[in-house]
C-alpha cells in the first residue's frame, strides 16, 4: 500500500519518510500541534507557523515529542521536517467564498450511500481527506479555487482519521492514498473518482459531470 501523510498517522507517512533520513524507525508522526496552526499564523524564518516553531522556541520541543511528533536524524517535529517532507507548505491557501456549498460531514449511518451525501442540482465533490496529508492541503486549495468560479459546484468533505477508520473500508475500498474525490453529477450519479492531487483529472471529471 502506498503511504502518504497526514495526524497522528504513521502510515501516511511513509512514503515521505524515506527522503534524505534513515530507518523510518527513527520518524515520528503527524501531529495536530503544527497543522491546527496552518494558515491562522505567520511564518517563520524557516518557513513553518511561527507559533509553533521549536527552532525558534525550544522549549516547544517536549510538548510534540509527548505526542511522538519527531524526526530523530533532523531533531524537530516531523511536521515540521522539510528534509523528509520536501512537499511540506504552511503558506496560505486560497479561500473558498463565504456563499460557497461547502461543507464537513460525517456519513450517518456508517454505511450510508455517497450518492445520499451528494447535493441534487448541482456537481458535488466528495472530498476525502486528513489532516496529516500534504496532497490534501493543496487539493484543498483546488477545490477552494473551484468553488471561487463556480456556483453551481458543491464540496462535502469526510475526515479519515486514520487508515484504521471504519470509513477507510466502507469508502476508499483498494484506494492506496489521499485525497480521495469522488465526483457526482447534478443527477446524483457518480461519474468517477481521483486519487491523489491530480487537477487535471479532477477537472475532465468536472467536465464529464456537467454534460
Amino acid at each position: 500500500m502506498n503511504t502518504v501523510k497526514i495526524n497522528g498517522l504513521i502510515i501516511l507517512s511513509l512514503t515521505y519518510l524515506g527522503v534524505g533520513c534513515g530507518s523510518s524507525t527513527n520518524h515520528g508522526r503527524f501531529s495536530a500541534l503544527t497543522a491546527n496552526i496552518g494558515d491562522q499564523s505567520d511564518l517563520c524564518s524557516h518557513q513553518v507557523p511561527a507559533s509553533a516553531c521549536t527552532r525558534c522556541d525550544s522549549s516547544r520541543a517536549a510538548a510534540f515529542k509527548k505526542v511522538n511528533d519527531w524526526c530523530s536524524p533532523h531533531d524537530l517535529p516531523e511536521s515540521q521536517c522539510f528534509a523528509c517532507h520536501p512537499d511540506l507548505s504552511f503558506e496560505p491557501l486560497p479561500k473558498a467564498p463565504d456563499d460557497a456549498d461547502l461543507k464537513s460531514v460525517t456519513p450517518h449511518p456508517l454505511n450510508q450511500a455517497l450518492a445520499d451525501i451528494a447535493v441534487k442540482s448541482k456537481v458535488t465533490i466528495i472530498d476525502f481527506w486528513a489532516m496529516w496529508c500534504i496532497p490534501c492541503r493543496k487539493t484543498e486549495g483546488d477545490l477552494n479555487l473551484l468553488l471561487t468560479h463556480n456556483n453551481n459546484l458543491a464540496v462535502r468533505k469526510i475526515e479519515i482519521k486514520g487508515w484504521d477508520d471504519p470509513l477507510v473500508g466502507r469508502y476508499l475500498g483498494g484506494t492506496a492514498k489521499l485525497p480521495l474525490l469522488v465526483v457526482f453529477n447534478a443527477q446524483g450519479d457518480e461519474v468517477g473518482r481521483v486519487s491523489g492531487q491530480k487537477p487535471e483529472e479532477l477537472a475532465q471529471l468536472l467536465s464529464k459531470a456537467e454534460k
